[in-house]
């Protein structure tokens, strides 16, 4: 019988690493109940060529604006996506996202350029800083905004190698980097605690559901008869406490009636630290991360975590097989290093010194392509204990898997900006598709801020209208969801 290459990374994905990471369970869910939604944003570097990114169609022509991805190539000379073709159903590519916010400088002390210093930007959707320095002055990111919504005990911040605090994907509600951790077994802590223990398989499980939600009804209704004699701004108080609560109750967030435990314990920290000596073992390190992340999902001890593979530095990138062609040992002898000689050439090449360059630029991002693959073949490998259906984490994760920067010259890089969404967003958002959202040769921009807003709606948040910057809140190209994203 032939298996898939998919089916095959489900059977072998979480195993080849760290058995002791995967945890079994019991299950036990309400009848029409849906599984929470998790949210897991993951970075990339270096950039990348949009017409070398995008899939094709068969005959190597552009797709139209809107196209299933079953009928595209992902493989064809010096492309980059190749390891996604078999995740064509469960992702999303879009094609012609901006970081416009950065170019409005509605204020003074900002910076209207995206380089690397400005990446924060994309999870902030705010004005980056003139300064360069990662502060982006009261914006929180989508991750620490879903976070206090959700109300779960943990946020995982996690990276693949550290990082700088000006190269930081989280921030916190003042706008401050909040730095990641690198080592697999202390994201692992964070999420855990030494004395956590699952509960007894053997112990009967009580469902509250019925009383706690009869005392929330009971005090909603204190505070709707209450909101029915205010006006104003103390009216808009009460709206959002409800919103707030509503947010933390059962529909908000685990389902009502659904148990689940697993056997991880405290002391079951993983055998792997983050130390990485050489490019080969980038992906083993991205995958125990996955798993911890995957782990702590299925648990109910987290909801929303980042996980950023890699930056700039330090260059693995360099050593990956098929990088270092001749043409590009001829041109940079052995002291050739992917980003500041490649990237930093990359664009103001011309001919076939760009053709040349081209080759070994692919071949770093179908390298990145596969740490992202990778992730997701542990997310899917990890049942979901809160999904009475039996999915995957991943079915009820919306991964936005982004880069640093866009298409364009070293620090200019505010145009489309390489983006797929996958996993669980398929309630809400449109997965399978090649979707254009510009002419992208044109000088119309999309900005990136209405992903943002798609993403609160992906994860039950239909309140939001606007995320980001607050001088833009009442800038309609700035409103609402990406439609052509949009079930």
């Amino acid at each position: 019988m032939a298996i898939s290459r998919r089916d095959f990374a489900r059977l072998l994905g979480a195993s080849a690493l760290g058995a002791g990471l995967v945890p079994s369970f019991r299950r036990a869910g309400a009848q029409g109940a849906t599984a929470p939604v998790r949210f897991l944003a993951i970075r990339t570097p270096h950039g990348t060529d949009r017409d070398y990114w995008i899939p094709r169609n068969p005959d190597g022509s552009e797709p139209d604006a809107d196209a299933p991805l079953r009928g595209l190539m992902f493989a064809y000379e010096n492309s980059m996506l190749d390891p996604l073709a078999p995740w064509a159903d469960q992702v999303t590519i879009l094609d012609g996202l901006d970081t416009q916010v950065v170019k409005e400088g509605t204020r003074g002390g900002l910076r209207t350029a995206h380089g690397h210093n400005e990446q924060g930007t994309l999870l902030t959707g705010a004005q980056a800083p003139a300064n360069r320095e990662g502060f982006f002055d009261g914006h929180p990111s989508l991750d620490f905004f879903l976070h206090g919504r959700f109300g779960a005990p943990a946020l995982i911040t996690a990276s693949v190698q550290p990082t700088g605090s000006w190269k930081c994907m989280s921030y916190d509600d003042g706008g401050r980097p909040r730095p990641p951790e690198h080592d697999p077994r202390s994201v692992f802590r964070v999420v855990f605690p030494s004395d956590f223990a699952p509960p007894d398989p053997e112990e009967p499980v009580g469902d509250f559901t019925a009383g706690e939600q009869a005392i929330d009804a009971f005090g909603a209704a204190r505070l709707e008869r209450l909101r029915a004699r205010l006006r104003g701004s103390e009216r808009e108080k009460i709206d959002a406490h409800l919103a707030a609560m509503s947010a933390l109750t059962p529909g908000g967030g685990m389902p009502p009636g659904t148990t689940a435990s697993c056997t991880t314990r405290g002391t079951d920290v993983p055998s792997r630290d983050g130390r990485i000596d050489d490019w080969s073992e980038v992906r083993e390190v991205t995958r125990v991360h996955a798993q911890v992340i995957a782990q702590a999902f299925a648990c109910g001890r987290s909801r929303c975590a980042t996980l950023q593979i890699l930056n700039d530095f330090p260059n693995f990138y360099t050593d990956v097989p098929g990088v270092r062609t001749s043409g590009i040992r001829a041109r940079y002898g052995d002291t050739f290093r992917f980003h500041e000689n490649l990237v930093h050439d990359y664009w103001s090449a011309r001919g076939s010194e760009q053709e040349t360059l081209r080759v070994g630029y692919a071949t770093g991002q179908r390298w990145a392509a596969g740490h992202f693959a990778a992730v997701l073949e542990e997310l899917e490998a990890m049942p979901d204990p809160f999904d009475p259906a039996g999915g995957s984490i991943l079915d009820n994760t919306v991964v936005f898997w982004h880069n640093e920067f866009g298409h364009d010259g070293h620090d200019r890089q505010e145009t489309r900006h390489p983006t797929v969404i996958a996993g669980g967003g398929g309630r809400v958002l449109r997965l399978g598709r090649y979707l254009r959202l510009r002419n992208i040769n044109s000088s119309e921009r999309v900005p990136h801020n209405r992903l943002l807003v798609s993403l609160c709606h992906a994860v039950g948040l239909t309140d939001i209208d606007h995320f980001g910057d607050r001088d833009l809140v009442d800038d309609p190209a700035y409103r609402g969801p990406l439609a052509p994203l949009m079930a």
